[in-house]
């Protein structure tokens, strides 16, 4: 009896500890220092009514209204996701790049279309890897700074197709 019980939360622990796993992997991924990274020359934290910002990036595209974030589309091919409202209204939560034709990198000049081998070879082996909407993703985290940086890459060719940045607080 003494055997089946113990055997029971041994399976159960181990259920739990793959769950875990495969549901939130980056939980598993060691740290990596991401202090320096940027998406177009922007960090998470700058604020979309910053001079600096607006030096880059003036004209709006498009505005996607969520219920946690703004989301905008900018000239240039960036898009972001900041805070609605409150004090830290503007502030950059995420950064996104997509599409073939997008010239703006990551401060380690990965840029979409690269590849995921070239993604690992600059960022080192420090990753986890999920799977999203049909991409693989090649994911990195820095605890300390609170930031994720994913790379989406298309199963087929294993090219970079999405770089997001973001917050790592980011529902």
């Amino acid at each position: 009896m003494r055997k089946i019980v113990w055997s029971s939360v041994i399976g159960l622990i181990a259920v739990i500890v793959a769950g875990c796993f495969l549901i939130r992997p980056q939980l598993w991924a060691r740290s990596t220092d991401l202090s320096a990274e940027s998406v177009g020359g922007v960090k998470i934290g700058e604020n979309i009514g910053s001079r600096s910002f607006t030096g880059k990036y003036q004209q709006t595209l498009n505005k996607q209204d969520n219920t946690m974030y703004d989301y905008y589309e900018w000239d240039g091919g960036l898009r972001t996701a900041s805070i609605i409202s409150g004090p830290e209204q503007g502030t950059i939560m995420r950064l996104i790049i997509s599409g073939q034709e997008n010239p703006l990198t990551t401060a380690k000049g990965i840029h979409i279309g690269d590849s995921k081998e070239k993604v690992m070879s600059l960022y080192g082996k420090k990753y986890y890897k999920s799977g999203e909407q049909g991409a693989d993703i090649v994911g990195y985290i820095d605890r300390e700074q609170n930031l994720t940086l994913e790379f989406w890459c298309v199963n087929s060719t294993g090219e970079v197709a999405e770089i997001r940045l973001d917050d790592a607080g980011v529902k």
